[in-house]
């Protein structure tokens, strides 16, 4: 199933986690957010970060040990001891949310990649009817103009002179109306694009993610990071008391 761009779009806000699952469509954002993570963190961010990424992982199936799961399964073991990892049982749960986060990647990239091929081909179809729209007008015109002539030069032009040139008329200003139109389109599919690459998770970074997620689940206990503050001021709860 393809992906639609424009839910791929919004970006996903902290606040806004809560309301999402952890799935293709959401991986580009979700990743994002949490590279993008910055310490400390209010309570309430945290547990909604925990409870995204605990739900995603629970509802995932075990992957077949097959030879290059099982050479990527020791690459990112090491990239978990380095980072600090030291409960066995945080770091096997911690490889088994590295797997759920390999597999999203995979089908978000082939997904992304079928709509890109799908923009581009709408774009070469829209610069084509444009082209064609040209074309079409300048002949419409100077058939009209054509036309004309021969109706000025007529002393007495029938029904059917008259009926070419407004007939011409008409075809060439339909052409030029609808090039404004084609040119907004092109417009909207270009900024799509345009999002699509900016936006678009072309690997992942396996270090940063083991941190950021190693942090946030508290399962990197001598960290020297806060990695989250709480607020005194239960009425008010994103105004923080602590300085930082």
């Amino acid at each position: 199933m393809a992906v639609m761009l424009d839910k791929r779009a919004k970006r996903t806000d902290i606040h806004d986690l809560s309301a999402h699952q952890l799935t293709p469509e959401t991986f580009e954002p979700v990743y994002n957010t949490l590279l993008g993570l910055k310490f400390p963190m209010d309570v309430a961010q945290v547990l909604e970060l925990r409870y995204l990424i605990n739900h995603a992982v629970d509802a995932f199936p075990e992957p077949a040990m097959t030879p290059d799961y099982r050479e990527f399964c020791d690459a990112l073991q090491t990239v978990i001891d380095v980072t600090g990892v030291e409960n066995k049982r945080h770091s096997e749960r911690m490889l088994r949310i590295m797997s759920l986060m390999r597999d999203l990647h995979y089908t978000y990239s082939v997904h992304t990649r079928d709509d890109e091929s799908a923009l581009r081909a709408e774009m070469t179809k829209n610069r084509q009817h444009r082209r064609q729209s040209v074309r079409y007008c300048l002949l419409y015109t100077v058939a009209m103009i054509l036309a004309a002539i021969v109706w000025t030069g007529l002393q007495e032009p029938g029904w059917i002179i008259e009926s070419l040139t407004a007939g011409f008329a008409i075809g060439a200003w339909l052409h030029l109306h609808t090039m404004p139109a084609l040119d907004r389109k092109l417009k909207a599919l270009e900024k799509r694009m345009n999002d699509l690459q900016r936006h678009r998770v072309r690997s992942i970074h396996w270090r940063a993610l083991v941190h950021k997620l190693a942090l946030v689940l508290g399962f990197k206990h001598n960290s020297e990071v806060e990695v989250f503050r709480i607020d005194n001021d239960f009425d008010r709860p994103y105004h923080s008391q602590v300085r930082h």
